[in-house]
Order: structure tokens, then sequence, then C-alpha cells
């Protein structure tokens, strides 16, 4: 689609509504933005199989009494449900999450709630001006007040690390993960933990130069556990070395893969004070993992679980996927059902979303439409809160399936504390390893530096890594 815009320019925001409503479809649309003295005004007309189709929206707004950010913000609403509510005579589609846009709906209401606006006021501006459905509405509520709890616990003069392990067993067929096939790149592992130690070394020498304590530590991946015993040994080793793990509150690695997963491995992570692991089944149907690259099978799934219930983990995630390829309803509650008869402490349900890179994007395969994905979201939801787990941490996804939600569960004591902080951004998180993104909170400004994700540039390029993180000092200095 030729997009014209006059008045007031939105364009990143509203190519994510004519990509869920047009593809890749031809067709001109022109926007017309009106800042009046009390009110803004837009409206929209799609020229499209030889057809204008219209639409309007406004709504009371005074400029000259809100922030710069504010402003842009609305302007860019009031145009997109303009352009909304013409396409919708074109294709119906149902947007649960109305024009709101972005990652993190629980941050935006946390930030309102900020500036002063009462719950009932929340409610009205997402539902009435960003067009957010009831339940929705609800759902970021909700997580904004689980989040509150974890946030006023954020030490000062602390931080979070991650740590990224860029080796899977396989490549899923949805995954754009920084993750390569170890049948391919297993002979860069050895001496990308050696570099890998390094960088945790220089980084402890940072946080101890800076007085930082260490909060959370998160490694992932990839799949962490794809390292063999004695390389986790090496790693986990390390991290207790040169970084002060007295204070760490929560400490994860994802065992993601099943197939990864052995006692011997399992009793090296207790040794070394991880508390809190994931095993993600994906889905419980085995013909799904089939399609999808998972080279396991549900009873690995079951087996890794029992497995680590009995050595001793008492904080477990477990990853599910709403509308992979080829699922219907009745295949996602089947998966569901059978996780919440596990009950572990954290169950997280995430949208499907394929990425540019993601192999399924090429390939041709049918994918389960909106419509069902949030009828699996509603189900989960719903069953979620018979079981007494709710909503603490939530995001949304550039390409997520009917501009969806990823969400995660748990009963109030397990909330993830290191999900919740990088996903508000309100705790500086250094990034090691393949793929690893610092995060440097410096009050409303936040400075991203990314390491190298694919292992041989990393390898290949350590020194630069190092510099990295001489500039992550005197960011935070």
């Amino acid at each position: 689609m030729f997009l014209i815009q006059n008045g007031f320019s939105c364009e990143y925001e509203i190519n994510i509504f004519i990509n869920i409503f047009f593809g890749k479809e031809d067709g001109v649309i022109t926007t017309d933005f009106f800042d009046k003295k009390n009110e803004i005004f837009a409206k929209t007309k799609i020229d499209y199989n030889g057809k204008s189709y219209f639409g309007e929206f406004s709504f009371p707004f005074e400029s000259e009494k809100e922030s710069a950010k504010n402003i842009k913000k609305f302007f860019g609403v009031c145009v997109v449900r303009s352009f909304v509510n013409a396409a919708e005579k074109v294709h119906k589609i149902t947007l649960p999450w109305g024009v709101l846009s972005g990652i993190r709906p629980a941050k935006y209401v946390r930030e309102l709630k900020d500036i002063g606006k009462s719950k009932g006021e929340i409610t009205k501006i997402l539902t009435e001006i960003f067009g957010v459905s009831k339940e929705k509405t609800a759902l970021a509520l909700k997580v904004a007040e689980n989040e509150e709890e974890i946030l006023k616990k954020v030490k000062k003069n602390s931080v979070s690390l991650y740590i990224g392990i860029p080796f899977c067993p396989s490549r899923c067929l949805y995954c754009s993960f920084v993750s390569t096939d170890i049948r391919l790149s297993g002979r860069y592992i050895d001496e990308f933990l050696e570099l890998l130690i390094k960088e945790i070394e220089k980084t402890g020498q940072i946080l101890r130069e800076l007085s930082l304590s260490v909060q959370n530590i998160y490694i992932g991946g990839g799949t962490p556990t794809t390292l063999s015993e004695k390389q986790l040994r090496e790693l986990l080793f390390a991290v207790n070395k040169n970084i002060n793990c007295e204070k760490v509150e929560e400490f994860t690695l994802e065992a993601g893969r099943p197939d990864t997963v052995t006692e011997e491995k399992l009793k090296v992570l207790k040794d070394f004070g991880v508390n809190r692991i994931s095993i993600n089944p994906q889905s419980l149907n085995q013909k799904t993992l089939d399609i999808i690259g998972r080279k396991h099978s549900t009873d690995d799934f079951f087996k890794a679980f029992e497995l680590a219930k009995r050595t001793g983990f008492s904080v477990i995630n477990t990853d599910l996927i709403a509308g992979l390829p080829n699922e219907t309803f009745e295949m996602f509650k089947n998966s569901l059902d059978g996780i919440i008869r596990l009950n572990p402490e954290n169950i997280t349900v995430h949208s499907m979303c394929i990425k540019r890179s993601a192999a399924l994007n090429f390939a041709k395969i049918p994918l389960t439409n909106a419509e069902t994905v949030e009828k699996m979201l509603s189900y989960t939801e719903k069953e979620m809160e018979k079981v007494g787990k709710e909503p603490y941490y939530m995001y949304r996804q550039k390409n997520i399936s009917g501009n969806l939600e990823n969400v995660g569960y748990s009963k109030k004591e397990h909330f993830s504390r290191y999900n919740i902080n990088i996903m508000e951004e309100v705790q500086t998180i250094i990034g090691l390893g393949g793929g690893g993104v610092s995060k440097i909170v410096l009050g409303d400004r936040i400075e991203r530096i990314a390491n190298f994700k694919e292992p041989y540039e990393y390898i290949r390029r350590f020194d630069e890594i190092l510099l990295k993180k001489e500039e992550i000092k005197a960011l935070i200095k």
C-alpha cells in the first residue's frame, strides 16, 4: 500500500495496522490530520480495488496542556483510529488491543498512573481512545498492579545480568532468536565458552569497581543446557567466582529443550545456586512438535519436568505457544490442561510470532487464524484464574498473531523479578555472551549496547566485546 500523510506523520505506527489489514496488497492510503482548539480530528481515504473507503476519528484534546511525548502519541492514535475505521469496511478484523501499539502495555498503564490518572481514567483512555477491549484493558491493569510489587523491590545500586548461550540442538521452524544449530556451530562452543568466561571476569571487575550488586541472573539463549555437564560447570563456576552471588535473589537458567536435560546437568545447576529453570514443551501435541522441528517427544518433556522436581527445583517455568502451525483450539487446550495438571510455578503463554529470519516465514504451512489464537489466550486467562495464577508479566511483538500478547502467569510468591525488570526497564541489565544486550538505565534515558549475535563473530571480534564493557562502565559511572 502507498501511504500519503498530511498534517501529521506516524508512518511506523500506521504501518503496523496496514500490514494487519492488507499485508502486501496494493492500494493508496491518504490520511489527513487536524489539530483544532480543543479537539483533534483525522480522516482516512483508502483507494483499493477500484473503490474508495473512508474513516474518521476525533476526541477532545488540548495540545497546549500536554507534553511533547503525549502530543505525538495521541496525534498518532487519532490518525490510526481513522485508518482502522476505514480499513474495517474492506476487511473485518477484530483488534482486541485496538490501536495500542508498543511492546509494553502495562508500562503505559504505569506511566498514566504516574501522571495522576485514576484507574477509571486509565480505563477510559484505553477503551475509548485506543479502542482496547474491556478484557485486554483489565489484563493490562492487572499486570501493571502485579508488576508494582516487584518494581518496589528493585535495590539501589543494583543490576541484573543476562548471559546468552547461542546454541541449540536444532533450530525450530518459528525461531528468530539468537541461536545456531550445534550440528553447524558445535565446533565453536569450547572457544566461545573460553572467551565468555573472560567477559564474565571483566564484568565482575567492573561491578566491584562501581560497587554494584547483582540482584538477578538470567542465562538464556539459545538453549544453555545444550552445553555438556562439564561446560555448564565451567560456566557456572566462573559466574560464582567473579560475581558476588550472595545477594542474588533469582538465578534462572533456560533448560528449554527437554532433550537436553539430564540429572547430571540439573545437579550442576543446583550446586551453583540456580534456583529457577525453564523447561519448555511449546506444545504437548507430538504432530506439532514434529512440524516445528523440536527434536523431542512429549514424553521427554514429562520426564525432564519430573526429573527437575526430583532434583529439588522449587520454581519451574514452562512455555507454550498459542497459534502454532496446524493447531486447533482443542489441541492448544490439550496442551494447557496438561501443563496445569503438572502445576509448574510459572506458565508463560506466547502468541505465535513470525519474524523475517524465521524459516516458517518461507514455509507453506497454514497458520492458526488470529480469532482462534485469541480464543486460546482467553481460555488461558480463565483457567489460570481458576488455579490461582495471576498475570504478572506481559509483552507484545511486531508481527505477533492478531497483534496479541505474551503473558506470564504465576502465584505472587513466584513472580519472576528478572522478567519484570527487563520488560519495564527500571533496572540496568548488563548483557554478556552471544546476542546479550545491555540496557543502561540513566533516569528517563536508556542506552543499549549489544554483543555480537553469532558465535563466530563473537569469537572473531572479542576485543570489541571487552571495549563494549568499558563503554558500559563509563555510562554507569
